[in-house]
């Protein structure tokens, strides 16, 4: 199929009433909003459109609240925000379903930076020991100072034990600011290529993407607009519930663009990506903006005309 560029937000408008937008790489990036980010929610609230925010965040959705305030991000931005670590928690507190289904009351917990508040409020067992575990958990891994060779040892002993590992976070790659490390879904692959059981909860997975339609307020899936910066996760997630997608260059795969100067060239560049991942977005952007200074010009002289 053929992607289209676009150069704001303000161009696809009036075909789309709900927007799920991915978080990390799409708004901010971890450090901070993007420049854009802030007034093109505004714009989409004065048109009386629906967002969802969406993130592979194995914090619960509070929290991510929480911290998109301290952006200036507020709940008059958005219905709803879907993370998988709330998708995790919900799935331990009642475990009736799914992989969830009497996984058990022991766990293995695999974090960064000794992080156990996924935990809290769960009637679960921590174990330090992986031998008296019923599950491991990874929520996060403490990258670069620690590598995927070094849980390798950890992750032998589980398989051979037979204990199904649940990632609260698939995100192979973490952004944080500029610096891109190895993220907890290149562990529980690991686990899987040892021969585990792994699951994987968040993007591009089916049912968090399900969560996000049940957030919107009477739109179709047809006048919902995916937009994310990874094509693996967001892009093809969208494609799992026929979702259109607006990718984002500027985010994870940043790299593959820099040398790229023209938009005949950022188009040549996305085409090679797209086909690596074997999926392709319906649009493309820079960067979340909702229009170009120039675009802003022509808006105002066309409101100009209008009054």
């Amino acid at each position: 199929m053929e992607t289209s560029y676009c150069h704001g937000l303000f161009e696809l408008a009036h075909a789309y009433d709900g927007f799920i937008l991915d978080q990390w790489g799409v708004l901010h990036h971890g450090q901070g909003l993007y420049p854009s980010a802030l007034q093109t929610l505004n714009k989409l609230k004065a048109d009386k459109k629906q967002v969802v925010i969406l993130s592979n965040s194995a914090k619960r959705s509070d929290f991510n609240k929480a911290r998109l305030e301290e952006l200036g991000i507020t709940s008059k931005h958005y219905n709803d925000v879907i993370t998988a670590g709330e998708v995790v928690w919900q799935g331990l507190s009642h475990q009736d379903e799914g992989i969830f289904k009497d996984i058990g009351e022991n766990v293995y917990l695999i974090n960064r930076g000794d992080d156990k508040s996924l935990l809290e409020g769960l009637d679960i067992n921590l174990t330090s020991e992986i031998e008296d575990a019923d599950f491991i958990l990874v929520t996060g891994i403490n990258t670069p100072d620690v590598t995927l060779e070094d849980y390798e040892p950890i992750l032998r002993k589980a398989v051979a034990k037979g204990l199904p590992l649940i990632c609260a976070n698939p995100d192979m790659i973490t952004l944080f600011g500029r610096e891109r490390h190895v993220g907890p879904g290149a562990l529980a692959q690991r686990y899987s290529e040892f021969g585990g059981v792994a699951h994987l909860i968040g993007k591009p997975h089916k049912p968090i993407f399900q969560k996000c339609l049940d957030g919107f307020k009477d739109i179709i899936p047809s006048r919902i607009l995916v937009v994310g910066d990874s094509l693996n996760h967001d892009v093809h997630g969208a494609k799992t519930l026929n979702l259109d997608s607006l990718f984002i260059m500027m985010g994870i795969h940043a790299n593959h663009f820099k040398a790229a100067k023209t938009e005949a060239e950022k188009m040549r560049q996305l085409e090679h990506l797209a086909q690596n991942y074997a999926v392709h977005p319906e649009w493309v952007m820079d960067q979340l903006i909702w229009h170009t200074p120039e675009a802003a010009k022509h808006e105002r002289e066309r409101q100009k005309w209008k009054d």
